[in-house]
């Protein structure tokens, strides 16, 4: 009896919920019925949802924001180094130079982002596919409701003085790519009688980080130093544009050891490899020549043994053996 009121249950909301959609119009009428009428799914799956916490979107987006950096820092004198970036990410500079700003830039890009996915994806209570909105709106991506979720938990507020200014300037910069990111797509929803489009369903998506990465280098490369002068207390902020970052201080001569705490100069730099340790193409040869010589320095070459597991196979008892490959990797250094 038990597992006959368990069968019936299902089966009567399915052709209760079906007849209803049938009524409608439009594919996507239907979906946003569907969305509406999605309280008993929500009950369930709400269960799975878990509150919005600031810690956990910093940390996954630290992750995401220190491999963009150091992936576009790669071949330059500063290469992003991790202590660098968590020194700059977690301290506030007395004079915020160009490096200080980018490494802001690119954590609250990649927070945003981080937000946004998963406001998108229900992951979530309360926002992006779990809110009360039409089908279309749901799975969009939603930059501006990512941010009033940080800003509401993260009390982002920008003191009057000019630091403070450089600082709103440049989270307003971030802001604005972040909505200038989004992607429109569009997929038929239903087909005309001549075969043409009768109607669609637009969703607009971020797009990937990557992209979202070259844009804040290139806001980096285009930046506007603004010293702390009477003159320039007076700037109307309004009027600088948004595509860009602001600074008080340029770039340090990172040749030097101690161009800024910790920070071992170009003496024995590595040039950058894969992550596989493959030998750099002709290319890449050429970016190191030029980024050792840029600081007085030649390239010099060394023959690096390594040892990695290899040849691993499961043997009974579901353990894992292998065997330890030695190969020899030609890394190159500025000297």
């Amino acid at each position: 009896m038990y597992h006959r009121i368990f069968i019936i249950i299902p089966i009567f909301v399915i052709a209760t919920l079906s007849y209803s959609i049938e009524a409608r119009g439009t594919l996507l009428d239907k979906l946003n019925y569907i969305a509406g009428q999605s309280q008993y799914a929500n009950k369930i799956y709400g269960q799975l949802q878990v509150p919005f916490s600031l810690e956990t979107a910093m940390a996954a987006s630290m992750k995401i924001a220190l491999e963009s950096c150091q992936m576009a820092f790669k071949w330059d004198r500063w290469n992003c180094p991790t202590s660098d970036f968590i020194r700059r990410r977690t301290t506030k500079a007395v004079l915020m130079d160009r490096e200080d700003a980018y490494v802001t830039a690119i954590s609250t890009a990649a927070v945003l982002y981080t937000i946004t996915k998963d406001c998108t994806s229900g992951i979530i209570a309360g926002c992006g596919s779990s809110s009360d909105k039409s089908f279309a709106s749901q799975c969009s991506d939603n930059p501006q409701e990512a941010e009033k979720l940080f800003r509401s938990h993260a009390h982002i507020d920008f003191s009057d003085d000019f630091y403070g200014k450089l600082s709103g300037h440049n989270y307003r910069a971030i802001t604005n790519l972040m909505e200038k990111s989004l992607n429109k797509q569009c997929a038929c929803a239903i087909m005309g009688p001549r075969g043409n489009c009768g109607k669609e369903i637009c969703l607009h998506t971020l797009k990937p980080f990557e992209e979202i990465t070259k844009d804040i280098r290139q806001m980096y490369d285009e930046g506007l130093e603004l010293s702390n002068t009477p003159e320039n207390s007076r700037v109307m902020w309004d009027n600088i544009p948004l595509d860009v970052l602001v600074y008080m201080n340029d770039s340090p001569n990172y040749c030097e050891p101690d161009a800024v705490p910790f920070w071992n100069g170009m003496r024995g730099r590595q040039c950058s490899v894969g992550p596989t340790g493959e030998p750099l193409s002709e290319e890449e040869r050429l970016k190191c020549r030029q980024l050792c010589t840029e600081c007085g320095y030649s390239v010099r070459s060394q023959n690096i043994l390594t040892e990695s597991r290899c040849n691993c196979k499961l043997t009974w008892g579901f353990q894992v053996q292998c065997e330890m490959c030695v190969a020899v990797q030609q890394q190159h250094f500025c000297y």
